[in-house]
């Protein structure tokens, strides 16, 4: 811990004495300074070179000053909100992604543990069973997230540490994992309503039905968990109602 404290300080450092030489005044310079040593705006820092940092006392009901620090393109990429009486960051916000070696080392620990963890296996099973994989760190909740691809059965797979807002990689613990394969349910039922009118078309007594009616439709209504009923339209006329089972990949038109 001492040692990320130590890396961590050395952006505040240099923050510091650019900050003093602006002409700032104390209580502004430890504003600064308060909100420079969080973890996660101290890694943005660092990926933000030649930025400059500002303040101001808001003097309101609840004591507190307003950071922002900017990058050379005049944005704004981290700001805090600090309780100068109080020595802390009450909120914050700050975009820090990983840099290359930085990406390395979060995707060998976080696979390494997924490997081994009994959750993920009894759910997930072999971490290595995969197309590719991809790791990162979101800050706005202090969780790193692991994507794997594994087409249609792709996961991913959400941790965090107990070491928190440290970006840490020790200590991790699975918070969820998510297949990707669900959507919404309102979604689920369009795309299986349109499989079923797909399966309906297949059939060539359907094809010749809709033959030369141009403008024709098709609905599909659920009747079961695979099972759905399709009518094909023309001008208020039914053409054919079909029903499907989705299940099993067959059809029965309606007499």
């Amino acid at each position: 811990m001492r040692a990320v404290l130590l890396k961590l300080a050395l952006p505040a450092l240099f923050l510091l004495a650019a900050a003093s030489a602006q002409g700032y005044d104390v209580d502004t310079l430890r504003a600064i300074e308060i909100a420079s040593e969080h973890p996660v705006i101290a890694a943005s820092l660092q990926q933000n070179r030649g930025y400059t940092s500002d303040a101001y006392d808001a003097q309101d009901r609840y004591g507190l000053w307003r950071v922002d620090f900017t990058n050379v393109y005049g944005d704004v990429f981290a700001w805090a909100q600090v309780h100068l009486a109080e020595q802390r960051i009450v909120a914050w916000e700050a975009d820090a992604g990983l840099t290359d070696a930085e990406y390395a080392e979060a995707e060998e620990k976080l696979l390494a543990f997924l490997r081994y963890d009994p959750e993920f296996l009894a759910f997930g099973g072999d971490i290595d069973e995969h197309f590719w994989t991809w790791v990162g760190y979101e800050s706005w909740r202090d969780t790193w997230v692991v994507h794997v691809e594994r087409g249609t059965d792709s996961l991913v797979v959400t941790l965090r540490s107990e070491n928190a807002w440290q970006r840490s990689l020790d200590d991790l613990s699975i918070l969820q994992i998510r297949s990707t394969g669900l959507v919404g349910v309102s979604d689920w039922r369009s795309m299986r309503g349109s499989d079923a009118i797909a399966l309906a078309f297949t059939d060539p007594r359907i094809v010749s039905a809709v033959r030369g009616r141009e403008g024709w439709t098709a609905s599909a209504q659920e009747l079961d968990r695979s099972l759905w009923h399709v009518v094909f339209m023309w001008e208020g006329q039914s053409l054919a109602e079909v029903e499907v089972d989705l299940a099993v990949g067959t059809l029965s038109i309606a007499d």
